[in-house]
């Protein structure tokens, strides 16, 4: 379990989302490389103390997206924990970097499963989301507005 100036930082997983899934299959040319955009977003619900993480993934060929899929994690943090991070007189809820990469590696990983499941026993099958390091993505720690902007 992360941890928070070595205190124990309290979630659960509350919801997931796909948010987006189109897989086409026809827009695929044999024997042309695949590229992958990846992408990660985050942001709160700080009445509900809620923090959504937002994955997405396009295959590509020659700038042709033949799949696309975006899974949303919605994680509820407990009070105690989400006090942690908040800063009330800078408005601001600091996720440090590492409990960020954690929570986005369990988005990476979710949406991973719902591309399998969407292309079991399909040819579309042989793409699949790499496991990498999604932490890489995240260059420091986060700070996410607690109230949004106007």
């Amino acid at each position: 379990m992360p941890e928070s100036n070595n205190r124990r930082v309290n979630f659960a997983l509350a919801q997931i989302i796909t948010e987006q899934l189109e897989i086409i299959p026809e827009a695929i040319v044999e024997d042309k490389p695949v590229t992958i955009n990846a992408g990660l977003n985050f942001g709160i619900d700080n009445n509900q103390h809620l923090l959504k993480v937002l994955f997405k993934n396009i295959f590509l060929q020659e700038e042709t997206p033949f799949i696309i899929i975006e899974t949303g994690c919605v994680f509820a943090i407990d009070p105690d924990s989400w006090t942690l991070f908040s800063s009330q007189e800078a408005g601001y809820f600091v996720l440090p970097k590492n409990f960020a990469g954690h929570l986005a590696t369990l988005t990476a990983s979710t949406a991973r499963g719902i591309l399998h499941n969407r292309t079991e026993n399909t040819a579309m099958n042989r793409f699949f989301i790499p496991a990498n390091n999604i932490e890489e993505m995240i260059p420091d720690n986060l700070a996410l507005p607690l109230e949004p902007a106007s």
